[in-house]
C-alpha cells in the first residue's frame, strides 16, 4: 500500500501524518504539497528551525522515510500502478469496515477543510468513508490516516 496526502494545510498535521505512516511501516510518502509546506524558506534560520521542528514533530520518523513531492496529482493517480482509494465524508462512499485492501492499493487523503477535490474522487477507483456514531461529522486527517492505515494493517 502506499499513501498520497492532496494539498495538507497545517505542518503538525502533516508532521503527524509523516509519523504515523512511518509507524505503520511505510518508507515512502508522496505528497502534493499545494500549500508550500515542504518548500524549505529562503532564511537560513528559519530552515534549521523547521528541519528541527520536523523532527520535533514527527519523533524522529522524519530520519526514517522518504517524502516524495507530486507535482501534479491527478497525473499521479492517472499513471498509479495499482487501485486508487479517496478518503471522502460522504455516506455513499464504502464503509471503512467492509472494505478489502490490497497490497498496491494507493490511499488518498485531502486536506483538512476542505478533504479530496471532486475531480481527484472521481478518478479513482473506490472511495472509502469513516462511519460515525456521534455528531460530529469528520476527524483531524492525521487521525482519520491512522484508522484507515490500522484497519489496512488488520487485513494483512
Amino acid at each position: 500500500m502506499n499513501i498520497l496526502l492532496v494539498a495538507p494545510e497545517y505542518r503538525p498535521n502533516l508532521s503527524n501524518m509523516i509519523r504515523t505512516a512511518e509507524f505503520f511501516g511505510f518508507e515512502k510518502i508522496y505528497i502534493y504539497d499545494e500549500n508550500k509546506l515542504l518548500d524549505p524558506p529562503k532564511n537560513k534560520a528559519t530552515r534549521a528551525d523547521m528541519n528541527h521542528m520536523a523532527r520535533v514533530w514527527t519523533a524522529g520518523a522524519i530520519e526514517f522515510i522518504e517524502i516524495e513531492k507530486i507535482e501534479n496529482a491527478l497525473d499521479f493517480i492517472d499513471q498509479y500502478m495499482g487501485r486508487t482509494l479517496a478518503t471522502y465524508i460522504n455516506e455513499s462512499a464504502d464503509p471503512l469496515g467492509s472494505f478489502s485492501f490490497k497490497e498496491n492499493d494507493l490511499l488518498i487523503m485531502g486536506s483538512e477543510k476542505e478533504g479530496l477535490p471532486l475531480n481527484i474522487i472521481q478518478k479513482c477507483d473506490h472511495s472509502l468513508h469513516l462511519p460515525t456514531k456521534g455528531h460530529t461529522d469528520c476527524l483531524n486527517v492525521s487521525v482519520s490516516l491512522g484508522i484507515f492505515l490500522y484497519a489496512a494493517q488488520m487485513q494483512h
